[in-house]
């Protein structure tokens, strides 16, 4: 059974890191749209999407690295704080919230638009790079 429950982290964080793909692809249509390259017509619709799931995203990444920090302890009898794993999936976490963070912040209005939506775009490209990263170093945790 112990065995069993370990793999529910990575498969939290695979379909987070799914869902954070899915909200990139819809970010990069409005991208798009906004640099006139590619004219979406349901832009509001998209963008809403986009917003819906980031949130979605961002919690599940939360939610996993909760469960991942309980498992190793508890599942594995492990030291939770040891790896490279962590290390890199907290930065990864770090940047996925500081992203969603911006990206509130763009929802609500701010003067400096256009700033926040690239910071916005880099702490989330950078994030997903390192959560990728970060699975891959998860594979030698696993029973």
């Amino acid at each position: 059974m112990k065995t069993t429950l370990a793999y529910l982290h990575p498969l939290l964080q695979v379909l987070a890191l799914l869902i954070a793909l899915a909200t990139l692809r819809l970010g990069l249509a409005l991208k798009g749209h906004r640099g006139g390259r590619r004219r979406v017509a349901n832009w509001a619709e998209i963008f809403e999407r986009h917003t819906q799931l980031g949130l979605l995203g961002v919690g599940l990444l939360s939610g996993g690295y909760l469960l991942g920090l309980l498992s190793m302890p508890l599942l594995r009898q492990r030291p939770p704080l040891r790896s490279a794993h962590f290390f890199f999936a907290t930065l990864a976490l770090a940047l996925f919230l500081a992203g969603g963070y911006s990206g509130w912040r763009l929802k609500r209005g701010t003067k400096k638009y256009a700033e926040v939506r690239d910071l916005h775009g880099f702490l989330v490209y950078l994030g997903l790079f390192l959560s990728l990263g970060a699975a891959i170093m998860g594979f030698a945790l696993l029973p």
